[in-house]
């Protein structure tokens, strides 16, 4: 059997509005985790200076449109999986406000080698802090509204 075409592709996660947010949300770690998992040696996810997400990969064409369809449909599930706090993941990307430019086959496109950036799967541990971060500035000034009250009996 012979083996099928290796290709590299492009495609960009984008949010729908102007106030959506795709980046700092958790993409690039999920995506990167997804990469391997699927067994891909060469890709990358990346935040640009404009707000999207660039998914760079390479793969046997199957294959890469595969992890493009898996993505488009199932990315925001992952995204609420990973969060302890759905309400804000959801104020950040809107309902929904996420989409998915269409893929884009290309054979000039330099993709390395996903090594490269399967560290970020350790920063794991800051998305976990950013969620305690964010509850422990609610419980902060739902206590200093307490402590006010409490203040103006005395």
């Amino acid at each position: 059997m012979a083996k099928e075409e290796i290709v590299q592709a492009v495609f960009y996660i984008e949010p729908k509005e102007v106030h959506n947010r795709v980046q700092h949300i958790g993409c690039r770690l999920i995506l990167t985790e997804k990469l391997i998992r699927a067994g891909f040696k060469k890709g990358g996810v990346f935040n640009l200076p404009d707000g999207r997400v660039e998914v760079v990969i390479e793969g046997e064409k199957k294959d890469v449109e595969a992890f493009y369809e898996n993505v488009t449909n199932n990315l925001v599930k992952w995204l609420e999986e990973k969060t302890s706090n759905k309400e804000r993941l959801q104020s950040m990307i809107g309902n929904p406000g996420i989409t998915f430019s269409p893929i884009e086959i290309k054979g000039n496109l330099r993709v390395l080698d996903i090594g490269l950036f399967s560290h970020s799967l350790e920063m794991n541990q800051l998305e976990n802090g950013v969620d305690v971060y964010y509850e422990l500035t609610g419980a902060i000034k739902g206590l200093s509204g307490v402590l006010e009250k409490m203040d103006k009996k005395l």
